[in-house]
């Protein structure tokens, strides 16, 4: 356990001094529009790209509308994240030289036991946070907290063990990893180099609350999913920092989307009986 704890301090030392250091230099305050920007613009022109090769195989004959559902949304969300993380990290090398290092992705170590112990405690902290914001959101601007995120599953769509199984991965592990590389490791680790905590903390969660306020067109903006990612944000961050990896956000998140998975998937009646009682609470 000592050595776990010494490691971990040995690792966030080395990381913290990497981040003094370019901190003496001059601060790039372009950056915090710009990263953001980048990331996000990535995703979606993967999204468009991914979306157009599908409708090319399908036009010459390539038989995708015949694929079970499930099975396209998983292998599409598999095929997105995979090459909007090959985008944001390789195009800035071959174009601009920028390197992108595991280090800076948060991702050049295994995880320590007391990263593992760590991870439920974050969660409890994310619940607390939220609840508050949340709590604040509703009392200042009237919010929907009835609003449900839109979601490449529905409940109508799972019928099999494989089809649950195609699902979970997709929003339980996927989903979670990816985005932790995007967000809490590229995104944050290039603030940091140039930024305080606090801006670097506060840019990357309202960036990451932005990306999924939109949830497609014709749908009205999400902006209780929005307030819930960016609380999320705020705390994986705060982990990002004191440990100097993405293992406790990745955990974390999963933890967060295996509780969803489980409600939403599972046992929904769950829901309805919380939904039932809040009238009489």
């Amino acid at each position: 356990m000592s050595g776990n704890y010494s490691r971990l301090v040995k690792n966030r030392k080395k990381f913290l001094a990497k981040v003094n250091k370019a901190l003496a230099g001059r601060y790039k305050w372009w950056l915090l529009l710009a990263l953001p920007a980048w990331v996000y613009a990535a995703f979606i022109a993967v999204q468009y790209a991914v979306g157009l090769l599908a409708g090319l195989l399908n036009s010459i004959g390539v038989p995708l509308s015949s694929l079970n559902v499930v099975i396209f949304n998983a292998a599409a969300s598999f095929i997105i994240y995979i090459l909007t993380l090959l985008v944001v990290i390789l195009v800035p090398l071959y174009v601009m030289k920028h390197k992108t290092t595991l280090r800076l992705l948060g991702v050049d170590d295994w995880p320590t036991f007391l990263e593992i112990l760590i991870s439920p405690l974050a969660y409890v902290a994310y619940f607390l946070v939220t609840s508050v914001l949340v709590a604040i959101a509703v009392a200042l601007f009237s919010l929907d907290m009835t609003q449900t995120q839109t979601l490449p599953f529905s409940q109508a769509m799972l019928g099999t063990q494989w089809q649950f199984l195609l699902a979970f991965i997709t929003m339980v592990v996927l989903a979670p990893i990816a985005e932790e590389l995007l967000f809490r490791g590229y995104l944050y680790g290039k603030l940091r180099k140039s930024f305080s905590i606090w801006l670097s903390v506060l840019v990357t969660s309202a960036a990451f609350g932005l990306a999924h306020l939109w949830a497609g067109t014709n749908k009205p903006l999400q902006w209780s999913v929005a307030v819930d990612t960016f609380s999320l944000s705020l705390v994986m961050c705060a982990a990002r920092e004191y440990t100097g990896a993405v293992w406790v956000p990745m955990m974390v998140h999963i933890i967060k989307n295996g509780i969803a998975f489980y409600l939403l998937f599972i046992n929904p009646d769950v829901i309805r009986q919380i939904n039932a009682l809040l009238p009489l609470m």
